[in-house]
């Protein structure tokens, strides 16, 4: 339950309506959200979210106010958070009201909610995912699919597709017919000492923890490919992972009859929680 959200600075009920009926991001999706991970009050990961909605604010076209910095909105998180607390935040940023396709101008708002979560650190889970492929939704190549935007429609659907077909998740194609992406996550394979990911020209999402990942394995001599990703590359891996800001890591058990092993996805999570404690 939410209690408050941070409404462009200030305090509001959750509960109170904030948006007018010709709100850019409700009329044409013309917005972006960051979602970002709280441990103990820490947020350990800022710099790197606070990097991206700045580049992706540049990349639509917003007027960014000078005013926008890390520590800004680092304090405008804290004004919904205790400083013991773990949580997930949402940031949504959205051009302000006015114009048709065409904005009469291009200063952004923002609201940020809070949810309470109950685990102070990321924990692998117990059960392996089984997932599926999902061939009905197609994702485009373009440098907009590198944002985490407001118009998701694909992944709804693709999120109706999982449920209808009882899966834990499942694998998104590109026009290529290549591996984008799951519904909220990126992918990484594991073969050997190789750790291979779909390449941001494939159509995936820039994500937080896919950097983190990707830092953490060169870090410990992993050699890491950045490419297109078949679907028969997936059913030859050792391990697959999937990887958000929410829940880090978790690995996948079971896709086409195929079943894969845990063993380095347990490392990692343990190496990804010890960069939330030096951070």
């Amino acid at each position: 339950m939410i209690d408050n959200i941070n409404l462009n600075g200030k305090l509001k009920p959750a509960d109170e309506p904030f948006f007018q009926s010709d709100n850019r991001a409700f009329k044409y999706g013309d917005g972006f959200f960051e979602t970002i991970r709280v441990f103990n009050g820490q947020i350990p990961f800022l710099n790197f979210h606070f990097n991206r909605l700045k580049a992706t604010l540049i990349q639509l076209k917003f007027d960014v106010p000078d005013y926008f910095s890390e520590l800004y909105f680092k304090n405008e998180i804290q004004k919904l958070i205790d400083d013991k607390g773990n949580y997930r935040v949402r940031m949504t940023f959205f051009r302000s009201n006015g114009g048709l396709y065409t904005p009469k101008n291009n200063h952004p708002q923002y609201v940020i909610e809070s949810n309470i979560l109950d685990n102070s650190i990321y924990q692998l889970n117990v059960k392996g995912l089984r997932l599926g492929l999902c061939d009905e939704i197609i994702l485009p190549k373009s440098p907009l699919s590198n944002l985490k935007t407001c118009n998701s429609l694909p992944f709804v659907l693709a999120g109706l597709y999982c449920k209808e077909s009882e899966y834990d998740d499942v694998f998104l194609l590109n026009g290529s017919g290549d591996i984008s992406e799951c519904v909220s996550s990126n992918v990484f394979l594991l073969k050997n000492k190789v750790i291979s990911t779909p390449a941001l020209t494939e159509g995936c999402v820039a994500g937080i923890m896919r950097k983190v990942v990707i830092e953490i394995a060169k870090s410990k001599q992993f050699k890491i490919e950045e490419k297109a990703i078949k679907v028969s590359d997936l059913e030859q891996a050792d391990e697959i992972w999937l990887s958000n800001a929410i829940q880090g890591i978790r690995w996948v058990e079971n896709f086409n009859d195929y079943r894969f092993k845990n063993n380095i996805a347990k490392d990692f999570v343990k190496l990804l929680n010890e960069r939330i404690k030096e951070k």
